[in-house]
């Protein structure tokens, strides 16, 4: 099942105080599962993004148009 940030966050508005006090201590505890250290060679791969983008900003495509075109091949 594929969930959307909007889609949550319309449920969540939904909840009880209670429920959401709980959704957040799970949320905390799942956060805490997951290794959020950058690995050295993916910020390296942003730095190089974005200074080719600054040296050809023309070049950059507008986010939802990139976005339609995954949700076409989807």
């Amino acid at each position: 099942m594929n969930v959307t940030v909007e889609q949550l966050t319309e449920k969540l508005k939904t909840l009880p105080e209670n429920f959401l006090e709980r959704v957040w201590g799970y949320i905390d505890g799942l956060s805490e599962e997951i290794d959020l250290e950058i690995p050295e060679w993916q910020k390296n791969e942003v730095r190089d993004i974005i200074a080719e983008y600054k040296k050809h900003p023309a070049s950059a495509h507008d986010l939802e148009d990139v976005i339609r075109e995954i949700e076409e091949e989807l």
